[in-house]
């Protein structure tokens, strides 16, 4: 039997801000960073409010949240007690409101239930449609997932205009945040024909949309695909779960803050190689590149798994991101990175991404994983 539930609604495209028109008389909360507020880009979402709302406006989210982060946002968020809950930017600023809706529900810290709005300012992590949250563990230099049905967004609001001005490296990392989402979905345990049917749409998006995006940030056509992509993406892990590589992201992200979906990028390749030591996942993973038209139907699984590698290297290296550790900009010391292998690995074997992948890993394929990524 496969179920496939969406408990979010999903308002999108150009002008798509215009939907908190509807919101008079409210305690709005709106949780965000100081980039954001600093940048002027929280007017493009303050404009649309009406003045009889009362409205805070916490702006100390992290780029790397951990519980301190949240711990500090719950506190205002108590204090001011919501009726209207907005998440605006990126994947740690939702994550951060991610963290304070689960924490404040399971505590019944506001006297009712807020509308949980999220409006996602990159076009990447698809959180706007799932129950996940990653949070830091700083002690530990691990990332930690929490999975809750109470983190699902009420609504979520996808407004091309609003990443128009992000920066093409981090275009670059959330478009393979968004890639690695649809490609591990699609061949994970959980899979089924429509979340097969959704991750393809978001990889197809992806691959057409995301090098235009890169090249041409002011294409507003590509940027509001891109949403497109990300949020279907969301939707098709979320149901059919996720892998190898983020498990091995995480710990890469935990320990040396690397941002999360150049993680991906550097992890993906040899996660579809692992994987694609298991037949029906090779199979798999050339159905897909069969289907996008990136292999000709007439070659073999492997042949066409090898193609398909190919093109996900191509766009790493067209828009200039680095393919192994030791090419990162902040350079991590070849020593020091092994010596933290075993760390990893042992984390990597608990990450909460793990148990959907179609493969089974130990500590052992980890380690080597890990190695073959510097």
């Amino acid at each position: 039997m496969d179920i496939c539930q969406i408990a979010t609604k999903v308002i999108s495209g150009q002008n798509a801000l215009e939907a908190f028109n509807i919101y008079t008389s409210e305690r709005i909360f709106v949780l965000c960073d100081k980039f954001l507020t600093q940048s002027g880009t929280i007017d493009c979402l303050t404009r649309h409010l009406a003045p009889s709302n009362t409205i805070q406006i916490f702006d100390d989210a992290s780029p790397d949240p951990n519980v301190n982060d949240v711990a500090k946002a719950l506190a205002a968020a108590i204090s001011f007690q919501p009726t209207v809950f907005v998440a605006f930017g990126g994947g740690a600023a939702i994550d951060t409101a991610k963290g304070v809706i689960y924490f404040a529900g399971d505590a019944h810290s506001f006297a009712q239930d807020p509308v949980f709005i999220v409006v996602p300012t990159t076009s990447g992590t698809g959180s706007e449609m799932t129950s996940f949250a990653v949070i830091t563990d700083a002690e530990e230099k691990r990332k930690i997932a929490l999975i809750d049905d109470s983190m699902y967004a009420d609504i979520a609001i996808l407004d091309p205009q609003l990443t128009l001005s992000v920066p093409a490296s981090i275009t670059a990392n959330t478009g393979f945040d968004v890639l690695t989402h649809g490609l591990e979905a699609y061949v994970a345990k959980g899979a089924t024909e429509f979340t097969d049917a959704i991750a393809c749409k978001a990889i197809e998006l992806a691959l057409n949309y995301l090098p235009r995006c890169y090249h041409y940030g002011a294409n507003m056509a590509a940027r509001e695909a891109m949403s497109k992509a990300s949020n279907m993406a969301g939707i098709a892990f979320n149901i059919g779960g996720l892998g190898v590589v983020h498990s091995i992201a995480h710990q890469l992200g935990g320990m040396y803050h690397i941002p999360h979906g150049l993680a991906c990028a550097i992890a993906l390749p040899a996660g579809i190689a692992y994987n694609s030591h298991d037949e029906r996942t090779a199979e798999k993973y050339a159905d897909l590149a069969y289907k996008l038209g990136l292999a000709s139907r007439d070659l073999s699984s492997q042949q066409a798994v090898s193609i398909l590698q190919g093109v996900l290297k191509a766009l790493i290296s067209d828009m200039g991101m680095p393919c192994r550790i030791g090419e990162l900009k902040e350079r991590v010391d070849r020593n020091i990175y092994e010596e933290a292998i075993p760390i990893m690995a042992a984390n990597a074997v608990e990450d909460r991404c793990l148990p959907n992948n179609p493969r089974s890993v130990d500590k052992q394929n980890f380690m080597a994983l890990f190695k073959s990524l510097y």
